[in-house]
């Protein structure tokens, strides 16, 4: 992944996991600790997995 677009992803993950704390604290449901995303293209489909730990964000891109 090129330079620019890998900053550019990571500068929405970082949104999505701020938004995605924010809708688990409204729900009253504990502590953000994974996002699974799910797309399809042509047919084709697509994986993302976020796993959210202490001092470190795994991005798995499947």
């Amino acid at each position: 992944m090129k330079i620019d677009l890998s900053e550019e992803v990571a500068a929405y993950v970082t949104s999505l996991i701020g938004k995605g704390k924010q809708v688990v604290e409204a729900l009253g449901e504990g502590e953000l600790n994974f996002i699974r995303l799910e797309t399809s293209e042509g047919g084709e489909s697509r994986e993302t997995m976020v796993a959210l730990e202490e001092n470190l964000i795994l991005i798995i891109l499947k």
